[in-house]
C-alpha cells in the first residue's frame, strides 16, 4: 500500500492500510532477508513465485499464493483453514476451530495460486497533488462491477503472540486477519493475546499498491474484507463497493483513522 502507493497496512483492523509512504525500516529488511536468497554479501534477490507483472518493484518478491512466516506456530495453522472449501465462510470458519482441537495430525496449509488479475494494472502516480506522487498505485484496466472481488491481498502470514518480539510490528503493509484474547477457547496460548496477520512488505501481490482515498477522491471505491481462498484458507481481499470502479480509475480504500492517527499523531 502506500503510505499506499508503495503499499502498506497495519495489523490492527482488517480495513487498515497506508498514504504517504515512509520507510519500512528494519522490520521490512529482516522480512526481505528471510524471504530472499542471498546471492552475495551486498545483493539480495527476491524469490518470486512466477515472473511479476509490469511495474513490479525489484526488491519485493511477487507471490501468487501466501507464505507462512518462518516459525509460524503449528498450533495456529487450524485457525487459517476451513473444514471444506465449498462451505460458507462463516460455517467453515467455525468448523475449522472446533475440528482443530481433535486433529490427530498437523493440518496442511496449502493455498492454491491466484494469478495477477487481468482487470488491474500497477502504475506510477504522476499527479503532483496525489499523496503518493512518484509511488505506485493500482488502476482498473476495465470496469469492475459493484460487489466484485478485485484482488486478494497476498503476503507473509504470521502470528504475533503477546510478549514476543515481531518483525512485522512496524510494517506499513501488515493487515490483521484474526485476533484472539487470552481467554478465547480457540487460543492455544492461554492468557496471551494472539494476532494473525498478513504482511506484504517484503513479499506480496499487486494488492499492496492499493492506496487510501484521502487526498485523492471524495470516497473509497473499494474495501478490505476477510474472506476465503479457493482452498478454504483465511485471507484478506479487496472488493469493489456499490458504485463499482470505472476503467482507468485508481482502486482506493480507507485505511481507517486509526492507521493515520498512529502515523500522524
Amino acid at each position: 500500500m502506500t503510505s499506499p502507493g508503495q503499499g502498506g497496512m497495519v495489523a490492527g483492523t482488517p480495513a487498515t492500510s497506508p498514504a504517504s509512504h515512509r520507510s519500512l525500516g528494519t522490520a521490512a529488511s529482516l522480512l526481505a532477508t528471510l524471504l530472499c536468497p542471498r546471492h552475495d554479501a551486498a545483493t539480495i534477490r527476491p524469490r518470486h513465485d512466477v515472473p511479476p507483472p509490469p511495474g513490479w518493484p525489484e526488491d519485493v518478491a511477487f507471490l501468487v499464493r501466501p507464505r507462512l512466516a518462518p516459525g509460524f506456530p503449528p498450533e495456529l495453522v487450524p485457525l487459517l483453514l476451513a473444514a471444506s472449501p465449498s462451505s460458507s465462510p462463516a460455517s467453515s470458519f467455525a468448523s475449522s476451530f472446533s475440528s482443530s482441537a481433535s486433529a490427530s495430525s498437523s493440518p496442511r496449509y496449502a493455498p492454491r495460486p491466484t494469478p495477477h488479475p487481468a482487470t488491474v494494472a500497477i502504475k506510477r502516480v504522476s499527479t503532483p497533488a496525489h499523496p503518493a506522487h512518484g509511488q505506485r498505485c493500482l488502476v482498473a484496466r476495465k470496469r469492475i462491477a459493484p460487489g466484485e472481488l478485485v484482488i486478494p491481498y497476498l503476503g507473509v502470514v504470521h502470528a504475533d503472540v503477546e510478549g514476543r518480539p515481531s518483525p512485522h510490528a512496524e510494517s506499513d503493509y501488515d493487515l490483521s486477519l484474526l485476533r484472539l484474547s487470552g481467554a478465547d477457547p480457540r487460543n492455544p496460548f492461554p492468557g496471551l493475546h494472539v494476532s494473525l496477520g498478513v504482511d506484504a512488505a517484503g513479499a506480496g501481490n499487486a494488492a499492496r499498491f492499493v492506496n487510501d482515498y484521502r487526498g485523492v477522491a471524495a470516497r473509497p471505491n473499494a474495501e478490505f474484507r476477510v474472506g476465503r481462498g479457493d482452498a478454504g484458507e483465511l485471507r484478506m481481499e479487496v472488493w469493489a463497493l456499490k458504485a463499482g470502479i470505472a476503467k482507468g480509475d485508481e482502486v482506493l480504500v480507507s485505511y481507517g483513522k486509526g492507521w493515520w492517527g498512529a502515523r500522524v499523531g
